[in-house]
């Protein structure tokens, strides 16, 4: 997936209610409804922290829920893989760092899909991997700050923690594959509240917006 490009997550009602207008009926209105669409993006992008400077829609790859059901949950399972991939990956490097944790044999698999097991794999993971960080931390600060030199030294523990706080963040960052316009969040709303939305009448839809500049 092209690092410089995002998946937006947008409410048609959102971005009417923010520039007043109503739903465009013609393809006449198409036109204006791509600009005060392109305007909420940016207003919703640039008040984010670690938002860029400046970005553009990709209208020819733009995706409506409920006129291209398939293709939309694609998109959607495809970025799910991808963050998924990246954070097995990350949790993956800190149980190499951290051997003495015991936690060596509980590499994550990775289903065909892209999926986790999230409760059989990923949780019990990072419970192994805090909890015997947070042993390290009492144990130092016991017997001072020479304590574990080597552990909290490490660069490359620093870093992996670093990228793992980045992931689990709701923050945009410029790793980001995803962002949820109306809910500020990069985290991707569930099949069931998915579902929900569209249920109640909303309409959905996906906008690939391309990063021109940080």
């Amino acid at each position: 997936m092209d690092h410089d490009l995002i998946w937006v997550l947008v409410r048609e009602v959102d971005v009417l209610a923010s520039a007043g207008t109503q739903p465009p009926r013609c393809a006449l209105a198409q036109a204006q409804w791509r600009a005060e669409c392109s305007d909420y993006l940016r207003t919703r992008l640039m008040c984010h922290a670690g938002a860029l400077a400046t970005s553009e829609v990709i209208w020819p790859l733009a995706c409506r829920a409920r006129e291209e059901p398939d293709a939309f949950r694609a998109i959607i399972q495809r970025l799910r893989t991808t963050f998924n991939h990246a954070l097995a990956s990350v949790l993956n490097r800190l149980c190499e760092l951290l051997p003495e944790a015991g936690a060596e044999q509980m590499e994550i698999p990775l289903g065909a899909d892209g999926d986790i097991d999230w409760q059989e794999a990923l949780f019990a993971l990072a419970s192994v991997l805090l909890t015997y960080l947070a042993d390290r931390l009492v144990e130092r600060g016991d017997h001072g700050e020479g304590a574990h030199p080597v552990l909290f030294a490490a660069d490359a523990v620093h870093d992996a923690l670093a990228e793992l706080a980045t992931l689990l963040s709701d923050r945009l960052t410029e790793q980001s594959v995803f962002f949820d316009a109306g809910a500020y969040s990069v985290r991707m709303p569930n099949d069931s509240s998915l579902k929900s939305a569209l249920a109640a009448g909303e309409q959905l839809l996906l906008l690939p917006v391309r990063r021109v500049g940080a």
